[in-house]
C-alpha cells in the first residue's frame, strides 16, 4: 500500500510512463495530487508491481476510501479504481490489486469492499465475478460536471 513515506515522485514517474489504453481513462498523475489524496483521512492507494526489485515494472494501481455509514457504525470499503497497465493484463495484476483491496478491508473491520464497472467491461467483471462476491448489481450511474 502507498503511503507517505513512499516514494511517490517514482510512483508518479511509473505511472506516468505505463502503457495505458483508452479503457483505463487514465490522466497525468503528479505529486502534489497524490500527496494530497494521501493525507486524506481513511483513502487506499495501491500499486502493484512486478516484484519488490527496484527495476521492477508497474503492473496496477488501485485507489479508493474506508467509509463509514451513517448508520450502525458500518465501515466499508469503496473502491474508485482498479486499473491494470494495458501491457500488464493477463498476469494476475487485477486478482492480486482486489485480493489486496479484500484484506484491507478486512483488516479494517468493514461490513463490505463496493466497487463498479461498465457492464461492457468483460475482463474486469471476469475477474470481480471470480473473487465470488456477495451481490453481483446492474445499475445506472449519473455523472454530473459541476465545474466547466
Amino acid at each position: 500500500m502507498v503511503t507517505l513515506e513512499s516514494d511517490i515522485k517514482k510512483l508518479v514517474d511509473d505511472i506516468n510512463q505505463a502503457q495505458w489504453d483508452e479503457g483505463n481513462e487514465m490522466v497525468e498523475y503528479d505529486v502534489d495530487s497524490l500527496t494530497a489524496y494521501l493525507h486524506k483521512q481513511d483513502t487506499v492507494f495501491i500499486a502493484c508491481y512486478e516484484s519488490e526489485s527496484e527495476q521492477s515494472e508497474l503492473m496496477g494501481i488501485a485507489s479508493g476510501r474506508i467509509e463509514l455509514k451513517p448508520y450502525q457504525m458500518e465501515y466499508w470499503l469503496y473502491v474508485d479504481e482498479v486499473d491494470v497497465c494495458a501491457d500488464q493484463r493477463q498476469k494476475g495484476a487485477g486478482k492480486r490489486i482486489m485480493q489486496y483491496l479484500l484484506k484491507i478491508a478486512e483488516e479494517n473491520r468493514c461490513e463490505e469492499l463496493w466497487l463498479g464497472t461498465e457492464v461492457d467491461n468483460v475482463p474486469a467483471n471476469a475477474l470481480y465475478r471470480s473473487l465470488e462476491p456477495g451481490d453481483v448489481l446492474e445499475f445506472i450511474g449519473y455523472t454530473y460536471k459541476t465545474i466547466k
